[in-house]
């Protein structure tokens, strides 16, 4: 996606009533309901790894992004810097996040009863740079949702056995940093031959967002879950 940001806008004056719903009333919700979530493309501060969580729990019980659920008036960055907070302790000002692209999903499989009912999400992507070391020594993840964590190379995603939809993320993420290094680039008063070859990368990096989408070859397999399954991906 890009764009500058994710508009949020209040209509009136919102006031959030959330409450906590029992699994079974929260079962139902699900059935009914489609979830927004902002999830985070973590990256380590030469911004050169991505960090990813394997999960041990459905949905996608596989490598993934960091975040989950929004909450009824949080924008999404306030969503990210709850989310980021809780999972792995980090405090991130709402500057730092980037927006990278929006998605939609729906899994066969949830964690509540009726497994099998599954659930259905949207997605606001954002990226989020650490700073330094202390900021990469507090990412530690809940052991009780993801079995396994590594940072990962955004080459390794794009040509690995990962989810559609953090191939796209990464893919959205290096055609964004083509599209800001063009807009450095003009704003500094770059020459037309420096422009066209940076445009001529943006595109490149745009395209290949495209081809993720045809060269889905993706199997989910969880050792754990016994689960195993394909992913179909469409615009």
């Amino acid at each position: 996606m890009f764009q500058s940001g994710i508009p949020f806008h209040e209509t009136g004056k919102f006031k959030s009533r959330r409450t906590f719903l029992p699994d079974d009333q929260y079962g139902v919700a699900l059935d009914n309901l489609v979830k927004g979530c902002t999830d985070i493309l973590l990256l380590n501060p030469d911004g050169t790894h991505i960090f990813t969580g394997k999960r041990c729990v459905q949905p996608q019980p596989d490598w993934w992004f960091m975040g989950g659920r929004m909450f009824p008036g949080e924008t999404p960055i306030q969503s990210g810097q709850r989310l980021l907070k809780r999972e792995l302790g980090l405090e991130i000002e709402s500057e730092r996040f980037n927006v990278v692209c929006a998605q939609a999903f729906a899994f066969g499989m949830r964690e509540q009863e009726p497994k099998d009912h599954g659930t259905t999400d949207t997605q606001f992507c954002y990226k989020v740079q650490l700073k330094d070391e202390e900021e990469v020594k507090k990412v530690v993840v809940d052991e009780e949702e993801y079995c396994d964590s590594e940072w990962k190379l955004p080459s390794e995603i794009l040509e690995g056995n990962f989810h559609p939809a953090l191939k796209y993320a990464v893919g959205c993420m290096l055609a964004g940093e083509a599209l800001e290094e063009l807009q450095e680039c003009e704003d500094k008063g770059g020459s037309d031959a420096d422009i066209a070859k940076l445009s001529r990368e943006f595109l490149k990096r745009r395209k290949a967002v495209d081809e993720v989408m045809k060269a889905n070859d993706y199997r989910l397999e969880s050792k754990e879950l016994n689960y195993k399954t394909t992913v179909n991906t469409k615009y």
